[in-house]
């Protein structure tokens, strides 16, 4: 990758991250937590974990026992490692909307997931997968790195964007 494809990949998850920070803001005090190595409920997020996702799936899925630290949606080894980690995070409406997610580098759709968009591309972080559920409803980003297989990668991070897509969560 030349500096510059390097220096573009950056920026787009830059723009990412900051583009959800801006977006998740509400009038409700935060939602007490679940303890750090304690699950999400398996139908979805509830009040009390906004993560989608629980240990169990994450664990089942990287074959790593995995911790979910209160307060988020990113998972990281019991361990104390880097990898495998898979993050989900909400997105602004605008990414798929006046940004156009090939602007952010999500050129590569993925079919047959049930939102009428989705997008994959890989990162030196892992495979992102760009989730566009539409009716301004919240696009979410799925992060997964097991290991430097792209394939896994790509193949964990759509099942999870599917896991979150038939939870609860709005």
């Amino acid at each position: 990758m030349t500096v510059s494809g390097l220096l573009r990949s950056m920026s787009a998850g830059i723009v990412l991250a900051a583009i959800a920070g801006c977006g998740g803001n509400t009038n409700e005090a935060p939602a007490a937590s679940a303890p750090a190595t304690s699950a999400a409920p398996a139908a979805g997020a509830s009040t009390d974990n906004p993560c989608p996702l629980t240990v169990e799936q994450v664990t089942a899925v990287t074959g790593t026992p995995m911790t979910l630290p209160s307060g988020g949606c990113t998972f990281f080894p019991a361990n104390g490692r880097d990898i495998p980690h898979v993050f989900y995070v909400l997105q602004n409406p605008m990414v798929c909307t006046s940004i156009k997610p090939s602007e952010l580098g999500f050129t590569e759709p993925v079919e047959g997931l049930p939102a009428p968009a989705a997008y994959v591309r890989d990162l030196i972080d892992g495979t992102h997968v760009l989730v566009c559920r539409g009716n301004n409803a919240r696009a979410f980003d799925i992060v997964v790195e097991i290991q430097n297989d792209k394939r896994q990668n790509r193949e964990a991070a759509i099942a999870f964007a599917r896991q979150v897509l038939a939870s609860s969560r709005p």
